[in-house]
C-alpha cells in the first residue's frame, strides 16, 4: 500500500513527529514523502531514499518567504493559483515516475495545496494537525481560505493534543484522532557521558533544549535564573532573528550559559546531564497551550525531572513531572524538583508509554482500519 505525504516541512529540517511515525510504518507501506522548497537551501528535487521513505521536493506554494518578488507574485489570487497549477502536475510527474499506485493513501499536513487533495485519486485523505497552520510568522491572510478548502478533502485527522482536538471538534464535522507526540526511548535511555561543555557549569544545571523561537518567556527564563541556587540556566539550540536580542541580553547575565544547537544524536548527553528540564513557553499563548512538546518526553527519558507550561495531555507527577502557569507557581516547582531526590527510573517510567514505536503502530492500525470500511 502506497502513503503519500504532502508536507508543509522539510524531512531534514527537524525531527519532527512526522519523520518519527513515518520512518516507523510496516514493510508493506510504502511513504513518498513531498516536502516543499527551502528557495535558496539544499532541496532534493531528485528522489532519495531514507529507509523506506522516498523523500522529494514539489514546488508547492509557500507563504512568507525570503524573496520579495515570490511573496509579491504570490499576493494576489491569479499568482497562486499559476503556482498550486505548477506544483500539482509536478506532484504528478513524479509520483508517476516513482510508480506509486494509481490511488494511494494521502496524508496531508500542508494547508498550501488543496488542489492536489480535490483532483490526485486517492483511497483516503488524512490529515496530520501536528501545529495550526496559523501560529508562524507571516501567516498570510489567505491561510484561513487554504485550510477550508483543505479540510473540504479530508476524511479524517490525526491531531497532536487534547486542546486542539477540543478546538476542532467545534470547527470541522470530520473524524478526530487523538495522536500525540512521543519519544524514542532506547535513544534518550541509553546512558552517555555528559559532555564537556555542559560539565564545566556550575550546577544544578537547569536547561532548555529546542529552537530560541517566540514561544519562549523571558520573563520566566529570568524567573529560573533566580531559581538556580548558584548553579547555571543553560539554553541549547538554534537561535532564530526574532529573539536574538533577548537571548543575546540573557547570556550577558550571571549564571546564563547559550550553547548554541547540537545534533539530535548528541542531545541525550545533553539533557541526561540536567538536573532539571524545562519547557519554558508563554503559558497564555493561545498556540502554546495546543502544543504536546515531544521535549517533554525526551527529558523524562534521559531521567530527568521535567516543568512545562501545562498539557492536557499529561497528569502531573511531582516532582518528575510539573505544571507552572506562573511566576509562583514556576518557583515553587522548581524547589520541588532541586529538593527531591533524583529518580532516573521513575522519570522515565513517565515516557515508556510514549515510545515512537507504539504511536507509529496506532497511527498504521487507524489508516488501515478506515480505509478497508472506505466504500
Amino acid at each position: 500500500m502506497d502513503l503519500v505525504v504532502l508536507s508543509e516541512v522539510r524531512w531534514g529540517y527537524f525531527r519532527t513527529r512526522k519523520q518519527f511515525l513515518l520512518s516507523r510504518f510496516p514493510e508493506r507501506w510504502r511513504v513518498f514523502f513531498a516536502q516543499p522548497p527551502a528557495l535558496g537551501g539544499s532541496d532534493p528535487w531528485r528522489p532519495r531514499r531514507e529507509g523506506r521513505v522516498t523523500i522529494f521536493t514539489v514546488p508547492f506554494l509557500k507563504p512568507g518567504t525570503t524573496s520579495a518578488l515570490y511573496n509579491a507574485l504570490t499576493s494576489g489570487r491569479a499568482g497562486r493559483a499559476v503556482f498550486e497549477w505548477i506544483a500539482e502536475r509536478w506532484l504528478g510527474a513524479v509520483l508517476a515516475r516513482l510508480g506509486v499506485e494509481p490511488r494511494p493513501v494521502l496524508l496531508a499536513s500542508n494547508i498550501y495545496c488543496p488542489g492536489a487533495l480535490a483532483r490526485r485519486p486517492h483511497r483516503m485523505t488524512f490529515y496530520d494537525f501536528n501545529d495550526s497552520p496559523f501560529q508562524f510568522a507571516g501567516t498570510p491572510p489567505w491561510a484561513r481560505e487554504y485550510w477550508m478548502r483543505t479540510i473540504a478533502h479530508v476524511d479524517a485527522l490525526f491531531v497532536v493534543s487534547e486542546h486542539y482536538r477540543r478546538e476542532l471538534e467545534g470547527e470541522i464535522a470530520r473524524p478526530l484522532v487523538l495522536l500525540g507526540n512521543g519519544v524514542e526511548l532506547e535513544h534518550f535511555a541509553t546512558p552517555r557521558p555528559v559532555p564537556p561543555d555542559l560539565e564545566r557549569l556550575p550546577r544544578p544545571r537547569i536547561g532548555y533544549l529546542g529552537a530560541l523561537s517566540h514561544f519562549l518567556d523571558f520573563e520566566t527564563l529570568e524567573v529560573l535564573r533566580g531559581a538556580r541556587r548558584g548553579g547555571t540556566l543553560v539554553l541549547i539550540g538554534p537561535g532564530l532573528p526574532d529573539t536574538a536580542a533577548a537571548v543575546g541580553a540573557l547570556a550577558a547575565r550571571e549564571g546564563v550559559a547559550i550553547l548554541g544547537p547540537r545534533p539530535y544524536a548528541e542531545v541525550p548527553a545533553y539533557m541526561q546531564g540536567l538536573d532539571l528540564g524545562v519547557i519554558p513557553f508563554r503559558a497564555q499563548d493561545k498556540f502554546v497551550k495546543g502544543i504536546n512538546p515531544n521535549k517533554v518526553y525526551q527529558y523524562l527519558a534521559s531521567g530527568v525531572p521535567v516543568i512545562s507550561t501545562p498539557i492536557l495531555d499529561l497528569t502531573p507527577r511531582p516532582p518528575h513531572l510539573q505544571f507552572a502557569a506562573d511566576p509562583t507557581a514556576l518557583e515553587a516547582a522548581v524547589r520541588v524538583a532541586l529538593d527531591a531526590s533524583p529518580d532516573r527510573e521513575a522519570c522515565r517510567a513517565l515516557a515508556r508509554p510514549y515510545d515512537w514505536g507504539m504511536l507509529a503502530e496506532r497511527m498504521v492500525g487507524e489508516i488501515e482500519r478506515r480505509v478497508a470500511l472506505a466504500p
